[in-house]
């Protein structure tokens, strides 16, 4: 279908006036539904009225003292249950993405070298998710390997020994593959990528630490359970 044709759906404020308009459906009546919806009866009165004017149609019909819809009310009833049901499963799907819940601890294991990095991470990320605390583990390259095997951190900052890399992209976040992640976790990793601080996944981190590459997961992964 051509967009030009779905423009009024478009307008502004024309969401509210399907939630207005599927509550006096349900209810028969626009006293109960501004009740309902904590509004007064006039402003649902005008909102039925501006969504009748966008889409074009007669919606209801007064018989007596109540309302009935009309065909196409009832078409477009049906409608907003599918839009709600729509928005359900959106809103499901962006949970995760949503703040983690307070009292979570995330857990950060850097090399010494990283010290600086890291703490710009956190920082960015505790001002964003001030319910969330952050324990900081910093060891040398052994010590951080064998703690990336055995799994006893959430992420890992490490250095990239790459020749010739410049300064500001030494750096890769990783995480222990196939092992599912706190929510703290996930949210850092998509967190950290979105503030766009000087990191760079590589593979060639993981030849040069653990020699598997199939042992790492490039940040850009890293939301994958």
């Amino acid at each position: 279908m051509s967009r030009a044709k779905l423009r009024r759906f478009f307008r502004h404020g024309l969401l509210p006036q399907l939630f207005v308009f599927e509550a006096v459906a349900r209810l028969g009546s626009v006293t109960r539904a501004a009740e309902e919806l904590h509004l007064a009866q006039p402003t649902v009165s005008l909102q039925l009225k501006k969504l009748a004017e966008t889409l074009e149609l007669v919606l209801f019909e007064q018989r007596g003292r109540r309302l009935h819809l009309t065909p196409a009310g009832r078409s477009l009833k049906e409608m907003c249950g599918e839009l709600t049901a729509v928005l359900e499963k959106g809103d499901a799907r962006l949970a995760e993405f949503r703040q983690a819940q307070p009292h979570e601890i995330l857990r950060l294991a850097a090399e010494p070298e990283a010290r600086a990095v890291a703490a710009r991470l956190i920082a960015d990320f505790c001002s964003r998710n001030p319910g969330v605390q952050v324990s900081l583990h910093l060891a040398e390259r052994a010590e951080l390997l064998a703690r990336f095997s055995a799994g006893e951190d959430d992420v890992y900052l490490f250095g990239l020994e790459v020749d010739g890399l410049p300064e500001q992209q030494r750096w890769s976040l990783a995480h222990v593959k196939g092992r599912e992640l706190a929510a703290s976790a996930a949210l850092f990793l998509r967190q950290s990528l979105e503030t766009r601080l000087p990191l760079d996944a590589s593979s060639s981190a993981a030849k040069n630490g653990a020699g598997k590459e199939e042992e790492w997961s490039s940040r850009v992964n890293t939301t994958q359970r």
